[in-house]
């Protein structure tokens, strides 16, 4: 072959590689392992699709990731001065998908070549065209996530990005010259939101293999669906949508994850069978705002319940007034106020805790009568440790711990929502409480079970009012009562245990012939032998 035919193979090779974008990926990009990729038939579907919307509706572990940086690296290679915007939810999210284009693009030396700037998140290249990754999650404004517009924009998990900027994105998008293709993908959450909202209303849906045409439907959005793992009624995995995942390695991650996850990101379910635990009715009904300021004190009976925070969670305290007399407004005798919420910061040390709690809080709220602790995992030492202050210092108040499981955390929610809807409590209006409430998901099992979700992220202040509403299910008290107040310093069990003052309890005498003096003692007057 002469140095002309072997440049027009070359030649011919990037243009097929332009034209044929599955061409592109299977005989110029590498995997990690060195060889070439080979794409399965929905990722086929979806790098070449033609539409200028479309959602990638994707399973876990189907490579969305690799079809999302494949198209962007396409397009700012083949294409001139073009902007390719990539945005995540979170850094963490974001950084990943720039390391899986940064590893392709230098795996490739044909595209490495045509590199001018490789940083971490932003690959220019020596056409003009540009990759640029970014973090949408956060405040920022529109014009300072992508620019002055885009050519192909890619949302990655748009689940988890807020529809407030989904909503100022698309219409810019929609403007902008040259914005040839606007591509979102993402798992399921709850039946809201824009992802939902753009399955329920497209026009089109490619779904595992097969096209479905709904043209009542005026959604702007054509969806690629696939999803990982198909079940039959009775929940059984019949069929792996890859050849790279076996049905065995499906039934080891059904075992070791929890079912509405497997459910929502392997077989793309929205749970239908989720309602909300706090309806919008319930929320408006028993959350008020205070019409003055109150100090955080008080000398009225109170109860409170704190939920220890673990890991990256707050721990959040609630404390509850006790309103003894019957009024118009309340359905009870006795109704729960719940008047005071404290957030630790994050970081606090678990001592700095126990000690508010055994030595600033009385005094704050000297007619504390009861505070119910999370005793699960780290909490169960907290708890030890109250329990054995209150006892020491003859505190008047009872340390009630609470071990969360499966089945008393539906004892937990369930009588709180019931108090709530009773009229029996009534909360402070906080923001962090009310968008955990909205968030805060109830699933019925097969098998009759409740299953909980937080869709809002977390459920510390949810859980911190449970906890002090379970005093109702304990029993409420006007005052302190004088069982409390009698109870000794100290309780020795058994017979010759000291107790704090160092005294024995003297052990009983055995009935019967006394015992004969050793006749080696010696007397007063003479030895006896």
């Amino acid at each position: 072959m002469n140095y002309s035919e072997d440049v027009a193979k070359k030649i011919a090779f990037v243009k097929k590689c332009k034209e044929d974008i599955v061409f592109f990926a299977e005989h110029l990009l590498r995997s990690e392992d060195g060889g070439y990729y080979k794409l399965e038939p929905h990722q086929k579907a979806m790098v070449t699709s033609k539409e200028g919307q479309v959602v990638y509706f994707c399973g876990r572990r189907l490579g969305k990731s690799f079809m999302l940086a494949t198209e962007a690296i396409h397009r700012a290679m083949f294409e001139k001065y073009q902007k390719v915007f990539v945005l995540s939810p979170t850094e963490n999210q974001a950084k990943e998908l720039a390391e899986t284009i940064t590893g392709m693009i230098e795996r490739s030396t044909l595209i490495e070549n045509e590199i001018k700037l490789n940083n971490v998140m932003e690959k220019k290249f020596k056409n003009g065209s540009r990759i640029v990754i970014r973090t949408g999650g956060g405040r920022g404004s529109v014009s300072s996530i992508i620019g002055s517009g885009a050519n192909l924009l890619i949302i990655d998990e748009i689940q988890d990005v807020s529809d407030e900027l989904i909503s100022k994105i698309i219409p810019v998008m929609r403007g902008q010259r040259g914005a040839a293709k606007f591509i979102v993908a993402g798992t399921p959450r709850d039946r809201s939101g824009f992802l939902y909202e753009s399955l329920e209303n497209a026009p089109r849906v490619w779904d595992d293999g097969k096209w479905y045409e709904y043209p009542e439907n005026t959604g702007n959005f054509t969806v690629y669906r696939q999803q990982t793992c198909y079940m039959d009624e009775n929940e059984n995995i019949i069929r792996s949508s890859t050849p790279r995942i076996t049905i065995q390695e499906l039934k080891e991650d059904y075992e070791n994850i929890p079912r509405l996850q497997f459910l929502q990101e392997y077989c793309l379910d929205f749970m239908s069978s989720v309602s909300d635990v706090y309806s919008e009715d319930l929320r408006e009904y028993c959350l008020y705002k205070p019409t003055e300021d109150y100090p955080f004190s008080s000398f009225n009976p109170v109860v409170a319940g704190i939920d220890i925070g673990k890991m990256r969670n707050e721990t959040v305290l609630y404390i509850a007034e006790v309103i003894p007399k019957p009024q118009l407004e309340y359905k009870s005798y006795k109704v729960l106020d719940l008047k005071w919420v404290k957030e630790f910061p994050l970081g606090t040390d678990y001592t700095d805790i126990e000690d508010y709690l055994s030595y600033e809080l009385p005094k704050l709220f000297p007619n504390l009568f009861r505070i119910v602790v999370d005793a699960t995992g780290v909490g169960e030492a907290i708890c030890e440790v109250l329990q054995k202050r209150a006892r020491k210092s003859r505190a008047k108040y009872i340390v009630e711990p609470f071990k969360f499981s499966k089945e008393k955390k539906k004892d937990l929610v369930e009588s709180g929502v019931a108090a709530l809807e009773r009229g029996q409590a009534k909360v402070v209006w906080s923001k962090r409480l009310e968008h955990e409430m909205r968030g805060y998901k109830r699933e019925l099992t097969d098998s009759n079970n409740y299953v909980y979700q937080k869709t809002a992220g977390s459920d510390d202040y949810v859980d911190s009012m449970n906890l002090c509403l379970y005093n109702i299910v304990l029993g409420l008290m006007d005052s302190v009562p004088a069982a409390i107040e009698i109870v000794p310093k100290t309780l020795p069990r058994q017979f010759g245990q000291k107790s704090e003052d160092k005294t024995v309890i003297n052990q009983p005498t055995r009935r019967g012939r006394k015992r004969r003096p050793n006749r080696r003692i010696v007397n007063s007057k003479r030895r006896r032998y």
